[in-house]
């Protein structure tokens, strides 16, 4: 079987996901220089919504989840894995972040969840996309962690333009009562962890948040991949 392995593995070298140079034996899906160039977010953070602090003074958050976390900065690196991740249907690259997602759980002690649950593409989106990345990270997470995936818990009940080009604000009413929970599932005192790729300003899951709130949930913990 190695022989068969080290054949197909010179005919088609593994390459580095991100800068696409061969990898050594002893490298998985990154080169050892890209994966050191992976930024851990670290210092300083606001207990609640995981936001590096400069001047703990000024810093000020009223969103819905009791607490938020991200694994890495986004820097370039990482901007063109989860480009990969969400727009090339690139599973090995998913895989790739949900080990460090459950790896920074382990780690980091963030949170004991009940439900794993990832932050919905509406139909259109999907059917367009193919799949949901965020779903894949929370089967990886959940199989890593032993915890409870449910991947439709939330349901998007209107269409949503992009959030890129939006400021706060309008991110913020795009995604107004855009969601709710699916009634098929009982969240009443449970504990959740919600999923995505990246936080940029937290109104997605801050909606998202809400609704489980209402819906009776006892604590939301967001967690993303990479903080903007």
């Amino acid at each position: 079987m190695k022989f068969f392995s080290d054949l197909f593995n010179l005919v088609f070298p593994q390459i580095c996901l991100s800068c696409h140079s061969r990898l050594q034996p002893e490298e998985i899906y990154l080169c050892r220089e890209c994966e050191k160039s992976l930024e851990y977010l670290e210092g300083e953070i606001c207990p609640k919504c995981g936001e590096p602090l400069s001047d703990e003074s000024s810093h000020r958050c009223d969103f819905s989840f009791d607490a938020a976390r991200s694994v890495f900065k986004f820097n370039p690196i990482l901007k063109n894995l989860i480009h990969h991740f969400k727009y090339n249907e690139m599973t090995k690259v998913g895989k790739l972040l949900g080990n460090f997602a459950a790896e920074f759980l382990r780690k980091e002690n963030f949170t004991e969840a009940e439900i794993v649950t990832p932050v919905p593409l509406h139909t259109v989106k999907k059917r367009i996309r193919g799949y949901n990345q965020s779903e894949f990270l929370t089967r990886q997470i959940a199989e890593n962690m032993k915890w409870q995936h449910l991947p439709h818990l939330i349901q998007r009940k209107r269409f949503t333009e992009t959030q890129t080009k939006l400021s706060r604000h309008q991110r913020k009413k795009n995604v107004a009562g855009a969601f709710v929970v699916n009634p098929k599932f009982e969240v009443k005192n449970r504990l959740i962890l919600l999923v995505d790729d990246v936080f940029t300003t937290g109104s997605t899951v801050d909606s998202i948040s809400k609704v489980l709130k209402e819906a009776g949930a006892k604590k939301i913990f967001v967690l993303t991949i990479a903080r903007a």
